[in-house]
């Protein structure tokens, strides 16, 4: 790598761990409020909107995490895998939408059942799973494609 293409990749991996930080910290406040809220409105919905964006931010925390632990790759790798993750937020979104627009499709045994022998999770509760992984994938989406529109493709 020469070093012009060390100072695009470095400046690209700043801005998306910045970018990534920022969306950490909004999903972080934003499923913390929306379980608070979910529990005292006693809504499934909202409360596993909340649960389920939480979980996210600790996921993307840990990928964060590791981003500031490696070496700078060549720009055409790191354009790679953030193509590759685009085309998982794509089907993220997918999931997601299914899950909310058809949670009555989920079985049973993905579902679990309590001691009674009820649904321990809800058709409302799977929506708003639904709904937050479709929010986080299309963030993910924007944080992905912006990232790699910033590298350059490989010269020929």
């Amino acid at each position: 790598m020469d070093d012009d293409e060390v100072g695009q990749v470095a400046a690209v991996e700043r801005q998306l761990q910045r970018s990534l930080g920022a969306w950490v910290g909004a999903s972080a406040v934003g499923g913390a409020a929306a379980i608070a809220a979910g529990r005292s409105r006693q809504d499934p919905l909202l409360r596993a909107f909340g649960l389920q964006t939480l979980l996210w931010a600790a996921v993307d925390a840990g990928v964060l995490a590791a981003s500031t632990r490696g070496s700078t790759p060549p720009a055409g790798r790191l354009r790679a895998l953030l193509l590759a993750n685009a085309a998982a937020d794509v089907g993220y979104v997918g999931v997601g939408a299914v899950l909310a627009a058809r949670p009555d499709r989920v079985t049973e045994r993905l579902r679990g059942l309590s001691r009674r022998g009820r649904r321990r999770t809800s058709d409302e509760a799977l929506r708003g799973h639904g709904l937050a992984v479709v929010l986080q994938g299309l963030a993910l989406l924007v944080i992905d494609t912006t990232s790699a529109a910033r590298l350059r493709p490989p010269r020929p």
